[in-house]
């Protein structure tokens, strides 16, 4: 089943939708999974946060969304916003990919980057750790790159003991 997918600019100040910021018109119900669970979206270079999404009895599913300056976690603002606005690459279809916090900034972990079912993606959303190889990873923060068809998955290694 497709299901139309609206992003709407929402103001915390005026208590108001601002307007729309994108449209999909048909998306199916796993894509529409990996759009409501991040944390983020980049649409046409720019970044937007997720404040709440809802869905009405016409089949019409919303995100509510503002700029995304404001919502950065610290100590990660600065290397989240660099890495998210500074990825080239264009896959064809929906891609995770990962970033490891070293303590001064997020460095790509290779070697995880492969292609997954949309559904695959949102039940890795649903998780607030991650474990590969016997590293436990918690999930900081996740962003949707809809202009690259990547959701990048920012982590930091969880150290025991």
């Amino acid at each position: 089943m497709q299901y139309p997918l609206r992003y709407i600019e929402w103001s915390e100040d005026k208590q108001r939708e601002l307007g729309r910021i994108h449209e999909y018109p048909s998306m199916n119900s796993d894509e529409l999974f990996v759009h409501k669970l991040v944390d983020a979206i980049k649409l046409n270079h720019r970044i937007w946060v997720h404040i709440s999404h809802e869905s009405e009895d016409t089949g019409q599913h919303i995100v509510y969304a503002r700029p995304f300056a404001e919502e950065l976690p610290y100590p990660y603002q600065k290397s989240l916003a660099r890495i998210i606005t500074g990825q080239k690459d264009y896959p064809s279809s929906l891609q995770p990919e990962y970033w490891v916090w070293n303590g001064d900034s997020f460095e790509r972990i290779s070697g995880y980057d492969y292609s997954m079912a949309a559904l695959d993606i949102a039940r890795r959303l649903l998780d607030h750790y991650w474990v590969e190889n016997g590293v436990t990873y918690d999930m900081l923060y996740t962003v949707l790159d809809a202009d690259r068809q990547k959701v990048m998955f920012f982590l930091s290694e969880v150290r025991y003991g």
